[in-house]
């Protein structure tokens, strides 16, 4: 078993609750985990025997882009399902952070995990 790593992603979308959350677009900032089996794309140097984490890429900036949750809890929800089914995805650790959503402190994150 073998982890993909994406660190740090930045996108702006609507998330929140308050008047101005549902006006201004603001910064996520997201971080993802995903188990796999590399052990055949190790030896046939083969895109199509790997989890192609560009692809999972574009299809989370296109959602979250494109969304406007309430909640950060929804958004990692929608995001966890999406990255889950892709084929070869046996496990995803998702992590969003919402910065600046509290004064005095640098972000707020929520953190969940799934397996297929």
């Amino acid at each position: 078993m073998s982890t993909i790593y994406v660190e740090k992603l930045e996108v702006y979308t609507i998330l929140g609750i308050t008047e101005e959350e549902r006006k201004n677009k603001q910064k996520l900032v997201i971080d993802y985990w995903i188990d796999t089996d590399i052990s055949k794309a190790m030896l046939s140097d083969k895109i199509e025997d790997c989890v192609n984490y560009r692809t999972i890429n574009k299809e989370i900036l296109a959602v979250v882009l494109d969304s406007s949750y309430n909640t950060i809890e929804r958004l990692l929800g929608i995001l966890l399902d999406l990255i889950l089914s892709f084929d070869g995805v046996l496990y995803a650790k998702l992590k969003v952070a919402k910065p600046e959503a509290l004064r005095y402190a640098k972000s707020v994150s929520i953190t969940a995990e799934r397996f297929a």
